[in-house]
């Protein structure tokens, strides 16, 4: 883990897992020494089967959002991303974490099921880049904002623009996560972690924690579909969302300037045009729709 970190590499409150087990102490420096040592606590990890629990009910129930009833088309693939969910087993641990998230943030809880179905549902497409596998895409898009769970609720639903100290505290969540699913996975974390660690990262070094250029390609998939997301829909901070015209305007803009992987974004394209599959896409016409009036994400409050 590098020092160069855009965000601190220490927490302001005390880090605990879900068992209550403390992971890391307030002011206490997060390096890969400590990392191995949160690794080492887990023990034996109780994996459980996804089938057959509120899980997979919340995930499929998740196919009906009326916002992605374009992309979420046709039912053949909807059904392979469902049989590809009823395959996965995750951390028991991991299992307590997501009810909780639903318990104390659902509007979170529920973000999470559509960015898992909506990286499932991309991964079968064969024309990006990256060739992805739709059971690693769904998994770890389960666990890309499981550090929000320690947020301040007062922080994730304020309706007004965040203050640079309330940026500085959000921005944190990528680094709980990454230490949460160290404890979670154990020995196992190098193959899932870097899903909560690098999502926020853009391949133009403008994201966080880091500010790296080279992300995960599973990282960069969910840092798309989870910006998509986030504009269409309402927040506290925004009464009216991004259509989704505007909200691909804007990833297109920010696939130009080298931000995110400009294929996926293109496969979003292909996917808002059901009644028109398989058509040549030309790009054009910008700014077809505009931001929403009340809009304040990604700014800053000034006082």
């Amino acid at each position: 883990m590098k020092c160069d970190m855009k965000t601190s590499t220490q927490l302001e409150k005390d880090l605990y897992a879900i068992d209550n087990t403390l992971l890391v102490r307030a002011g206490e420096t997060i390096n890969k020494k400590l990392l191995n040592k949160i690794a080492g606590l887990a023990g034996k990890i109780r994996y459980v089967p996804i089938k057959e629990t509120r899980l997979e009910k919340d995930l499929i129930k998740s196919f009906n959002d009326t916002r992605y009833v374009n992309i979420l088309y046709p039912p053949e693939i909807n059904l392979k991303v469902i049989n590809y969910i009823n395959h996965i087993k995750i951390p028991e641990k991991i299992m307590f974490e997501l009810e909780h998230m639903k318990e104390i943030s659902p509007y979170t809880y529920h973000h999470i099921m559509i960015i898992a179905i909506l990286a499932g549902k991309i991964s079968f497409d064969h024309s990006i880049r990256y060739k992805y596998s739709p059971d690693k895409a769904i998994l770890l898009s389960l666990f890309h904002d499981i550090g929000k769970s320690r947020i301040p609720l007062s922080i994730l639903d304020k309706r007004t623009p965040v203050t640079q100290e309330e940026r500085r505290i959000l921005t944190t969540h990528p680094l709980i996560g990454y230490v949460l699913l160290h404890y979670y996975f154990g020995k196992d974390h190098k193959k899932y972690d870097f899903s909560s660690f690098q999502h926020h990262e853009r391949l133009d070094g403008s994201g966080y924690p880091l500010g790296i250029k080279k992300a995960n390609k599973y990282s960069q998939l969910i840092g798309v579909v989870d910006t998509l997301d986030a504009l269409i829909s309402e927040r506290p901070y925004r009464s009216t969302p991004y259509s989704l015209r505007a909200a691909i305007d804007l990833l297109l803009e920010e696939a130009d300037k080298g931000r995110f992987n400009k294929s996926l974004v293109r496969t979003l394209i292909i996917y808002s045009r059901r009644e028109t599959p398989g058509t040549k896409i030309i790009i054009g016409q910008r700014g077809r729709d505009s931001a929403p009036a009340d809009n304040s994400y990604g700014k800053t409050a000034t006082s």
